[in-house]
């Protein structure tokens, strides 16, 4: 397996092997988004497991961009700083590399988890969680902006080795970038230029914050599933105008939570859902009931298949000159060996396989 446990490095960030651990909702923040012991001791067991870095769970810039999953990290303000250089500096003691994911979940929250209607490029409702957004304002569009931007600041502040903005699965960017989602008539909108144009804008302003010499990743899809979702060649257009702005590397994944979870494949726990989603408990004991026996017809997972987002990935690495990760389905160490042997990507992403057993990588080396 030597290929997968090369030395690499990007933009100076050097990593000890290729796996990387991808993002998850760990639910492991208390109220405000600070990171409780449960979260050190699950990014130590990683580090101790052989992981080349950590991609943390998606973090709020904002606190109209929270999670209707309760446990959220945060990093709206600077008083998350000092707690997260405590974590950074638990994870490098354990020779891991930790990047901090940031997010808005734009129309994929409710009113209940943030105190207000959520916001979207345009009123698109959400029908996996009965969510209309109401469409965002110039100012609601500079104000995100500039929560990202600072969101890198406070990231880079705290001592991580990068950041990573969450441009897929759904949330907020996802939603400027998919024309499904974003709908507008302006400067915002319809263009491929146009929609990437807040991409451009926060990418532009963190860089100016947090300097030439940190690295900047992105999470992207290469496809959504809806019908007027985003598609591979307009994925691969962004992806290569994302290579030609800066961005240090680009993470390969797909779907969004209202295309039956399309981002993950195989059975998916629909009880946990129905458990712990407080708009779930909300529902009627009827609806509560039909969901628990009939839930995965209604939402109708896709199939489990190894490596399901290559195509994608492979498509994209084509076209950049930066590093690309794939992410989604990979199980064998020889399936990945393999793919990173013949350059289809650089860096192989891992999420499930983690959750299962975060030892995996050592047992692979």
């Amino acid at each position: 397996m030597n290929v997968l446990f090369e030395k690499t490095s990007i933009k100076g960030m050097e990593l000890k092997n290729r796996l990387i651990r991808s993002a998850t909702h760990e639910g492991m923040s208390d109220e405000k988004g600070f990171p409780t012991r449960a979260l050190f001791n699950l990014y130590e067991r990683l580090a101790k497991g052989g992981v080349g870095m950590i991609i943390t769970g998606y973090t709020f810039v904002a606190c109209d961009g929270i999670s209707l999953f309760k446990g959220m990290q945060g990093i709206d303000t600077d008083e998350h700083i000092l707690k997260y250089r405590e974590l950074v500096k638990h994870v490098h003691n354990h020779n891991t590399k930790i990047v901090m994911q940031i997010a808005h979940c734009g129309r994929q929250t409710t009113y209940e988890a943030i105190g207000t209607q959520p916001i979207a490029p345009s009123p698109v409702k959400d029908t996996s969680i009965f969510v209309k957004p109401r469409e965002m304002t110039e100012e609601d569009i500079e104000r995100i902006i500039d929560a990202f931007a600072q969101a890198a600041r406070r990231v880079k502040e705290s001592g991580f080795d990068a950041v990573q903005f969450h441009a897929a699965h759904g949330y907020l960017l996802n939603q400027f970038l998919c024309p499904h989602t974003n709908r507008r008539k302006d400067g915002w909108g319809g263009s491929i230029k146009n929609r990437m144009r807040i991409i451009t804008e926060i990418y532009t302003r963190c860089r100016k914050l947090v300097g030439e010499d940190y690295p900047i990743l992105i999470k992207i899809n290469g496809y959504d599933t809806k019908k007027n979702g985003l598609k591979l060649e307009e994925s691969v257009v962004m992806a290569r105008m994302m290579s030609e702005m800066g961005f240090d590397g680009i993470e390969v994944s797909c779907g969004i939570n209202e295309d039956n979870l399309s981002m993950s494949r195989g059975d998916l726990p629909i009880e946990v859902y129905l458990d712990d989603w407080d708009i779930f408990k909300r529902k009627n004991p009827v609806f509560r009931l039909l969901m628990r026996y009939f839930g995965r017809k209604f939402i109708n997972p896709l199939p489990f298949t190894e490596a399901f987002n290559l195509e994608s990935a492979t498509a994209i690495k084509k076209e950049v000159e930066i590093p690309v990760f794939l992410v989604g389905g990979l199980t064998d160490p020889d399936t990945m060996e393999e793919i990173v042997r013949r350059g289809d990507v650089d860096y192989i992403s891992l999420c499930r396989a983690l959750i299962a057993d975060p030892n995996f990588p050592e047992k692979i080396r």
